[in-house]
């Protein structure tokens, strides 16, 4: 089950590409997981600032955040 706090926060979602990294938006998490499942989209952390120093989640960490108690 997914807390309702969690699916709240923001993450920003960009995508890993050959020549960098596209941003596609700033969103909550529970927008993040409705978009399609795409192996190179990324996720930053919803209570870290993740994207300074380059630390990213993948959909499946973002999913597991989103069920934290």
């Amino acid at each position: 089950m997914m807390r309702e706090s969690n699916l709240r926060r923001i993450v920003e979602v960009s995508m890993k590409r050959e020549t960098g990294r596209k941003d596609i938006g700033i969103m909550t998490v529970r927008q993040a997981l409705e978009l399609p499942e795409v192996p190179s989209l990324e996720y930053s952390h919803p209570e870290l600032n993740s994207r300074s120093d380059g630390r990213f989640l993948t959909r499946d960490q973002l999913e597991a955040y989103a069920r934290c108690a």
